[in-house]
């Protein structure tokens, strides 16, 4: 299972969501669903568009989750 990391890789290349809307040209609430759950599986179309506006590989726009000990899930 993977989560998403969008909001913590926003704020260390000291974006805003607003700023990614834009750059990526994506709608404002997606980048902020991307932001506010990570559990929520965008396309891979998306996800492109977003690391190459922050300048990242997309893989360090989420991690790998081990289901056996996430707290989420409980």
């Amino acid at each position: 299972m993977y989560r998403l990391r969008v909001k913590d890789v926003i704020k260390s290349k000291k974006a805003t969501i607003s700023g990614v809307s834009r750059g990526a040209d994506l709608s404002i609430n997606m980048v902020r669903r991307m932001c506010n759950d990570p559990t929520y599986a965008p396309t891979y179309i998306t996800l492109a568009r977003v690391a190459e506006y922050l300048g990242v590989p997309m893989e360090e726009l989420y991690y790998k989750v081990d289901e056996k000990k996430d707290p989420e899930r409980e």
